[in-house]
């Protein structure tokens, strides 16, 4: 049986290397028992894919922890924790349990996001990242013992106050009537992209600087 299994796996190989490996696949090819003398890789009928490997909920549950897996890589890039720096997981879920598979696959989850521990519960910390999958499983990563959270703060808040005085300056430009009626309208369309992306951002910055509990 597996001597099978390896023969019809190295066949399926060869053909689908074929188009960009023309010559030692066809050498191999032609080397299996009981292929005729007259039998050409080139001409083989391409695979077809199996449908008894199809496993709709394996690719569900795969996804879910993919996305898990990104969710957690997200919020430690986001907070600049640092790569070798492992982290505390909460995992929870309103209304019921977050799905079985991640805490099947949480030695996988572990591994590849770099965890230190993953727990299935309401969070009770406050200073963190937050993350929600497409399922509705809430993801929370405590960032008190991950990063130095009065230097992030820091480092927000003068991000904050340069982004205000840029959504000021452009208040400002958009506000000038003179600027408005003479300039393209592609131009001022950009210009008030510009303001529109700026007070994106401050929202956004603003929302970290409240999930980290700065002053």
């Amino acid at each position: 049986m597996a001597r099978a299994v390896a023969t019809q796996t190295f066949d399926v190989a060869l053909r689908l290397l074929h188009p960009v490996m023309p010559f030692v696949t066809e050498a191999l090819w032609r080397r299996f028992p009981g292929r005729p003398a007259e039998a050409s890789i080139s001409v083989a009928p391409w695979p077809r894919p199996d449908p008894r490997a199809e496993d709709p909920a394996a690719l569900r549950e795969f996804g879910l922890v993919q996305e898990l897996v990104g969710a957690i890589r997200g919020i430690r890039a986001e907070y600049g924790v640092q790569p070798g720096q492992r982290v505390r997981v909460v995992v929870s879920r309103d209304g019921g349990a977050p799905d079985p598979v991640l805490g099947r696959e949480r030695a996988t989850v572990s591994r590849l996001a770099k965890v230190s521990e993953l727990v299935f519960r309401e969070p009770t910390e406050r200073v963190g990242g937050h993350a929600v999958l497409s399922d509705g499983t809430s993801v929370f990563v405590p960032l008190g013992d991950a990063i130095d959270v009065g230097r992030e703060c820091g480092r927000l808040s003068g991000e904050v106050d340069r982004l205000a005085q840029l959504v000021a300056s452009q208040e400002k430009k958009l506000g000038n009537e003179q600027f408005v009626s003479r300039a393209p309208a592609d131009v001022v369309d950009r210009e008030r992209q510009k303001l529109a992306g700026w007070r994106e951002q401050r929202e956004v910055l603003a929302r970290k600087r409240e999930l980290l509990g700065c002053g």
